[in-house]
């Protein structure tokens, strides 16, 4: 199987990131606690939500 191909499940996981309150709240205020926490290298590096938006948003496709 491909690395690089960005399943279905992949896509949703990054929509549940993407559209969620929280964490718009967290891209568009970094400096805030919430943004802090969200940034932060251990959320960064373990949450699979958060891998997968930056992973599908990051090349520049759509999630569903």
């Amino acid at each position: 199987m491909d690395e690089n191909k960005i399943t279905f499940f992949k896509k949703i996981m990054a929509s549940v990131c993407h559209y969620c309150p929280v964490c718009i709240y967290g891209r568009k205020n970094p400096e805030s606690v919430v943004g802090r926490i969200l940034h932060h290298k251990f959320h960064a590096e373990n949450c699979p939500l958060w891998k997968a938006e930056k992973e599908v948003y990051k090349e520049g496709n759509l999630a569903p």
